[in-house]
């Protein structure tokens, strides 16, 4: 019952960042562009890792991935906003 609540969960807040992406590109302008970033590349990171989870069967591997991608993301994070900044 456990991991079909965990499931549930997933799923609800993907459908859930998606509808916020949409939303938020009609209501884009310079400050809300930060927020979209990060709720794009979350978004991104939770299908990636629904993806990794049901073709990955090696936990190992499949957590060495997910660390590589986090910082992968904080890497393209650093950089968009270092974008905004300047």
């Amino acid at each position: 019952m456990k991991a079909y609540k965990e499931i549930l969960g997933h799923w609800l807040l993907q459908r859930i960042s998606a509808a916020f992406l949409i939303a938020m590109i009609f209501i884009a302008n310079v400050s809300t562009l930060i927020l979209l970033n990060i709720l794009l590349l979350w978004h991104i990171h939770m299908g990636i890792e629904e993806t990794l989870t049901d073709y990955v069967h090696r936990e190992v591997t499949r957590n060495w991935i997910l660390i590589l991608l986090r910082i992968f993301f904080l890497i393209i994070m650093k950089y968009v906003f270092v974008f905004f900044v300047f």
